[in-house]
């Protein structure tokens, strides 16, 4: 039975009284003061830690859309006693601002950010004392144009197979079935849609969400970049329906007469319809598959609609006879 918190101060004070009790308190105590002792000493030497800064550009022309370029982050190498890069470490990804005027214009629609310069802003974020090892990029190069974008359509490329058990039922939704498409190019207008790189997903069993990115040709680009697709799945539960035996080809003055009459068929369909179920099931008796001498005809169901599954058919034959009108 556990100790409440009064059985357990009692029990360490009776321990403290012995002497092998407070052999054990001495040397915890002087285990954490070398603890802490240990940690000041490693945090006053010198280490390298390399970090991912998020990349935010700002002072940007309203007008101004990047085509290529703007990595979502830079990677740095950095050395500086540890106490120094101890906030980076344990604080959020640490983030890099650099101002438009920052860069210089290079030819037509591109700008540049050179390797002192972006250094220095690296140093900035990490101080003076910090050693800056290594920055990925080493520069920044920016594409852009101020060109208007243009609307242009969403295309999915998608192949869904849902498990034996599931079935994709219902309207595939896009987060946003228009982007923004952006180039110094004139092929921007006429690019009319865009497609999403291949969505392959099998063994589905339930509804799939899931970003796709688009197929954007080179030089230019589209706003937003990704999108996200739901696709609906549904599990297939089992009915079963009884209904009325129809016949076929029954030559002209005759009449079939089948034992029994109706028929029971057990089929799948998506779970949301369970209730609401109204498609037509038929089950049909064809006298032209009647051979001299045979008693029985075979029971076929009609084909049912592509979301459903058909399992079975009882009976599967049904005796019969033919009489005058």
């Amino acid at each position: 039975m556990p100790m409440n918190p009064r059985q357990l101060y009692d029990k360490v004070k009776e321990g403290l009284r012995t002497v092998k009790g407070r052999n054990a308190l001495t040397f915890l105590v002087f285990l954490a003061i070398s603890a802490v002792f240990w940690v000041l000493m490693a945090l006053n030497d010198e280490v390298q830690h390399d970090y991912r800064l998020k990349l935010k550009l700002a002072g940007f022309p309203d007008n101004m859309t990047i085509i290529s370029g703007a990595n979502p982050t830079v990677s740095v190498s950095v050395k500086d006693k540890g106490s120094a890069l101890m906030k980076f470490t344990w604080n959020t990804q640490p983030e890099l601002t650099v101002n438009y005027d920052e860069f210089s214009k290079v030819g037509d629609h591109n700008l540049l950010m050179t390797q002192a310069q972006l250094n220095s802003a690296v140093r900035n974020i990490f101080g003076s004392s910090a050693t800056i090892i290594a920055v990925r990029p080493d520069s920044l190069s920016l594409h852009y144009t101020t060109n208007p974008g243009v609307p242009v359509k969403v295309r999915i490329d998608a192949d869904v197979r849902p498990a034996p058990s599931a079935v994709a039922f219902g309207r595939v939704t896009l987060s946003t079935d228009t982007v923004m498409l952006y180039s110094n190019s004139k092929e921007r207008s006429r690019i009319k849609t865009l497609t999403t790189q291949p969505i392959i997903l099998t063994g589905l069993t339930d509804t799939a969400h899931v970003s796709a990115a688009l197929i954007v040709p080179p030089g230019m680009r589209a706003v937003p970049s990704q999108i996200k697709v739901t696709i609906p799945v549904e599990p297939l539960v089992t009915k079963t329906r009884k209904v009325e035996i129809s016949q076929r080809n029954v030559p002209a003055g005759k009449r079939l007469v089948t034992f029994p009459s109706m028929a029971e068929v057990d089929y799948l369909l998506p779970k949301s319809l369970y209730n609401s179920d109204s498609s037509p099931v038929k089950v049909v008796v064809d006298f032209s598959a009647y051979r001299p001498g045979e008693k029985k005809l075979p029971v076929t169901v009609l084909p049912l609609p592509n979301y459903y599954r058909f399992v079975s058919v009882r009976p599967s034959e049904v005796e019969f006879v033919i009489e005058e009108k």
